[in-house]
């Protein structure tokens, strides 16, 4: 049998998983060891259409000044740079030319996505915890016209963070994230019409200055954590409500039921994706894992994935498959699944109790989690509902 990569399906087994430290206390700070990524961007990228090649020194747009590189991804690399204005720090997103030209970049438009969100409504309560735009223009390179945008200049991930931790996430911490991203969905969603489409952990991020190139491991304790404040960032592949062009969206161990099976996605993805982070944060490990033992199960990973979901959150409705144009592929007549019917069964309690929480607040959390969690996307709770619910009414902004 393969190994178990999932503590889903490592709770199936009876297999416990270490509990993890609840807090952290001033005497007991946390060691933070920063994971710098030293691969570099693929050279041959540096070509008509692709990357455009920085050096630390240079002055873009006769202000941004380039320190160092911070990261690249395939349509793009990230520079630290120092506005000569100010002094003050920035983070210059330099796209790669064919996503200047229309034809070649189809409906993906960032610097539109990050316009939106910076013009909409500033006194917005999410909006300070949105990742936000301060200025943008096009540099004319030998490898075509680059969109550059300059952003705030922001601290850890919230990835960083948990990595950090032997297990768990505390809760108190927890619920600090999770409210200030519920924040920024209910600012994107119901005020700019903006779906994400990819929440993660290295997605949010730490307001704060950014870390030092040779600084591989900081210190922290609760009280920096509990008052940071969290923003949501990358609207790269982010849709509009009145354009969902993307066919495929989201990280697949954290896609939503809908997406899956070919259902009218919105907003409401969003919420399933930060419920699956969330869990993985209590919990310590990932909520699902689509490629868990199927070389000896003979299932497919989307098998494996609505077996899973369907253990764990109950049967698809009737009424939800009938708008699913891939139903007939994974479901017979009845709404049963083809493949993998009662395969797993598994609550949110019986997960969450063996990361070391205490009961009562296990409890809660799986409540909370419950309605984030929920297959139908209609009856998913909004962002506006989950801000209300009681497991985050005592946590100060």
């Amino acid at each position: 049998m393969s190994k178990f990569l999932s503590g889903l399906w490592n709770a199936l087994r009876g297999r416990p998983t270490e509990p993890r430290n609840q807090a952290l206390t001033p005497s007991a700070p946390l060691s933070i060891i920063i994971r710098h990524n030293d691969n570099s961007e693929p050279q041959y990228r540096y070509e008509p259409g692709g990357y455009h090649l920085l050096r630390p020194g240079e002055v873009y747009n006769q202000r941004y000044e380039v320190i160092r590189k911070l990261g690249w991804g395939s349509y793009s690399t990230v520079w630290l740079v120092k506005d000569k204005r100010d002094q003050s720090l920035a983070a210059m997103k330099v796209l790669v030319g064919d996503m200047t030209i229309a034809d070649k970049k189809g409906d993906w438009d960032e610097l539109g996505m990050l316009s939106v969100i910076r013009d909409t409504n500033p006194q917005s309560q999410g909006y300070r915890h949105i990742y936000q735009l301060i200025d943008n223009f096009v540099h004319e390179g030998p490898n075509g016209n680059h969109v550059c945008l300059v952003l705030e200049a922001m601290h850890l991930s919230v990835l960083d963070v948990y990595r950090a931790f032997p297990g768990a996430m505390p809760l108190l911490l927890l619920k600090r994230i999770c409210k200030h991203i519920l924040f920024a969905l209910r600012y994107l969603h119901e005020e700019c019409g903006i779906i994400h489409t990819d929440l993660k952990g290295d997605n949010i991020l730490l307001s704060g200055s950014p870390l030092e190139k040779e600084q591989l491991d900081i210190a922290v304790n609760d009280d920096y954590l509990m008052s940071k404040t969290f923003k949501l960032s990358d609207f790269g592949a982010a849709n509009m409500m009145s354009n969902r062009f993307a066919q495929v969206i989201q990280p697949e161990i954290l896609r939503s039921p809908e997406v899956i099976i070919g259902a009218d996605w919105d907003t409401k993805t969003d919420i399933w994706n930060l419920g699956c982070i969330i869990y993985e944060f209590a919990r310590g490990s990932k909520l699902f894992d689509p490629y868990w033992d199927t070389d000896n199960s003979g299932m497919s990973p989307t098998e494996t994935h609505l077996s899973q979901m369907a253990g764990l959150c109950g049967e698809f409705p009737p009424e939800f498959l009938a708008s699913c144009r891939k139903s007939n592929t994974y479901f017979d007549d009845q709404g049963s699944l083809l493949r993998g019917a009662g395969r797993y069964s598994v609550t949110l309690e019986n997960l969450l109790g063996r990361a070391g929480h205490p009961p009562m607040e296990i409890r809660e959390v799986a409540a909370f989690l419950s309605l984030m969690l929920t297959i139908n996307p209609k009856e998913r709770w909004s962002a506006t509902q989950l801000l209300d619910h009681p497991w985050l009414r005592s946590v100060e902004e």
